[in-house]
């Protein structure tokens, strides 16, 4: 008897809003974020996210909104424009732009304006909220002229303006924490990674921070300059490293444990591979499809999803499904994916 996938779409969007619901109230959101997570929050991976799952909780998008019309600035818009070029799949291109033209009208967020103007015109028009089935939730009240601009009808939209910064005291926030005191730059995610791991290539880090290998080299040979950078051959590579000790000022207060930095994720291509399912959870039809053809859809969707999980090292589970065919395929796909974001 074919599955029904309704109850599971409704479960990894629910989950999904809850994860982001979580990183955006750790950085300053009106909300309660977990206070047990030892996770780094990448804050353009978490817009672009945003962007989409944010369609299905109304409050989520407008208070993290309410966050970037007060802290857009801590954005690295050169990244956010890298990472949705890499992972183009995780965000909603014209809710991006929607939100860019609507900062961009302030002075302080000018640049913003850049991703609004490469975003075309859509001569089509939608609600901008689902509900958790994907059916469209019908905007209230007169539509936000900037956003039905985008195709995408809302009601008006009203900034509480309860947002809070970064709070330098949650290892969480560590990105913040040195964006705040190296600049908004690589610099920042590059040490961001050297604190969370043993020592890297280049290619390894510039894979996993969304900037070009070349300029991760360069800057990794100037910040070896400081002496508080240091390098070490691998056969013909060359690794970077830095002791971690003595950068305990960052944290909140002196470690008690043996992990004292937050542990580093990649979540754009977990944020790509949790896209692809429920792409293929959301397929018109699939309910009633035979048992067969949806174990057959969802492998395809594990084999394309599988390059993004190993990426963002979070997915070993997902291995055990290759021997496995039919309805126990299907639900140890469905557990695993429920996993990831728990």
């Amino acid at each position: 008897m074919p599955t029904s996938f309704h109850d599971s779409l409704n479960r990894l969007h629910t989950r999904m809003v809850d994860l982001l619901w979580h990183q955006w109230s750790s950085l300053g959101v009106a909300g309660y974020p977990r206070p047990s997570d030892d996770r780094i929050i990448d804050p353009e991976a978490l817009l672009l996210a945003t962007t989409r799952f944010g369609r299905y909780d109304s409050r989520l998008m407008d208070e993290s909104i309410d966050w970037l019309a007060k802290f857009g600035r801590r954005i690295s818009l050169q990244r956010l424009q890298g990472l949705h070029r890499s992972w183009p799949d995780v965000a909603d291109p014209r809710v991006l732009s929607a939100i860019a033209e609507l900062l961009g009208q302030q002075v302080a967020h000018r640049k913003w304006r850049v991703l609004a103007d490469q975003a075309p015109q859509s001569s089509s028009q939608e609600s901008l909220f689902l509900r958790s089935d994907g059916t469209p939730a019908l905007p209230a009240g007169d539509a936000a002229p900037i956003f039905a601009k985008h195709g995408l009808l809302r009601g008006k939209l009203e900034l509480r303006a309860m947002s809070q910064p970064p709070d330098p005291r949650t290892r969480t926030t560590l990105i913040f924490t040195l964006r705040a005191l190296l600049g908004v730059n690589a610099r920042a995610e590059i040490l961001a990674w050297l604190l969370t791991h043993d020592s890297g290539h280049p290619a390894a880090i510039a894979r996993a921070t969304g900037y070009f290998s070349k300029s991760i080299q360069q800057i990794l040979n100037e910040m070896e300059e400081s002496a508080q950078v240091f390098s070490v051959r691998h056969g013909r590579e060359k690794h970077f490293r830095v002791r971690s000790k003595d950068w305990q000022f960052l944290l909140p207060s002196p470690a008690q444990d043996q992990l004292p930095f937050p542990r580093w994720v990649d979540w754009m291509p977990l944020f790509a591979a949790i896209t692809r399912f429920a792409q293929t959870l959301s397929e018109p039809g699939i309910d009633s499809q035979s048992e067969p053809f949806q174990a057959s859809q969802l492998r395809e969707a594990l084999d394309a999803a599988m390059p993004a999980l190993l990426q963002s090292g979070i997915a070993p589970g997902l291995h055990s499904t290759r021997t496995q065919r039919g309805t126990e395929l299907i639900q140890s796909i469905l557990e695993d994916i429920d996993m990831l974001l728990v």
